[in-house]
């Protein structure tokens, strides 16, 4: 007791003001053990089949999820699994010679699994032909969702699955919610400009800055990926531009 009064005197506390901190210092190591399990409950296998256009299963795919699972083939019955993934917007892609290769944006959430559908090219006299333009395919969707995931770690994400189930009649709908945008006006004479400077904001079009496009020329149902930055602060390098107001904002929009 006198130990704890001589410190309380030192750091200019009371006893009773010392063992109130006290109790809030347990308390919050408390909540903090209580958090860790959930955090690491956050990762769980991802697993999944793949199947041709008849539903038999196709053995011996490849498939990536991101740049970790090389390696990660399907078995006998389609099936795969890849180990420790944590919840959140992955890219993947499946390949095997003879089919065409599918790639695809995943939100892995609790209880997800992936189903892929992969198409045999068959063995006509161009198929050697048809195998390379699909692997060459399959590589720049590849390349494509991976700019998408990279640039999605700082913006307000929307993915495909968010669209068809907020059903919004037009692109600018998605913004009515979206914090530091603001719509102006209404249906597809509408506008999205920066909270901010009250101007319109850059947009890329998978990668590519397209300059004086109206999002609502587009419909909802083509766009795969869109991802909002509301300052200069989140937005990626990739999508920065000489001549752009940072205070307008930037929309990038990636498409089915």
């Amino acid at each position: 007791m006198q130990r704890m009064a001589a410190l309380a005197g030192r750091l200019g506390v009371t006893v009773g003001q010392s063992r109130v901190r006290l109790r809030a210092l347990t308390i919050l190591v408390s909540a903090a053990l209580a958090v860790a399990p959930s955090l690491l409950a956050a990762q769980a296998p991802l697993t999944g089949r793949v199947t041709d256009e008849s539903g038999a299963p196709v053995a011996g795919a490849e498939v990536l999820v991101n740049k970790f699972s090389d390696g990660v083939f399907t078995d006998s019955d389609g099936m795969f699994t890849v180990p420790d993934v944590s919840y959140g917007l992955y890219y993947y892609g499946v390949r095997k010679h003879g089919y065409r290769g599918s790639a695809d944006l995943l939100r892995f959430k609790l209880g997800s699994t992936l189903g892929v559908l992969l198409e045999e090219i068959g063995a006509d006299k161009d198929s050697v032909k048809i195998q390379k333009r699909s692997d060459a395919m399959l590589e720049r969707e590849l390349r494509r969702f991976a700019l998408a995931i990279e640039a999605s770690r700082f913006g307000n994400v929307i993915t495909e699955e968010d669209i068809i189930n907020r059903s919004p009649l037009f692109v600018s709908d998605l913004f009515l919610t979206q914090p530091g945008f603001t719509v102006v006006g209404s249906g597809n004479g509408s506008r999205v400009v920066g909270s901010r400077g009250r101007c319109l904001p850059t947009i890329f079009l998978d990668g590519q800055v397209a300059r004086g496009f109206n999002i609502n020329d587009m419909s909802p149902q083509f766009i795969k990926l869109l991802i909002a930055y509301r300052s200069a602060s989140t937005i990626p390098a990739q999508l920065q531009l000489i001549d752009g107001n940072p205070n307008c904002g930037v929309i990038a929009i990636f498409t089915v």
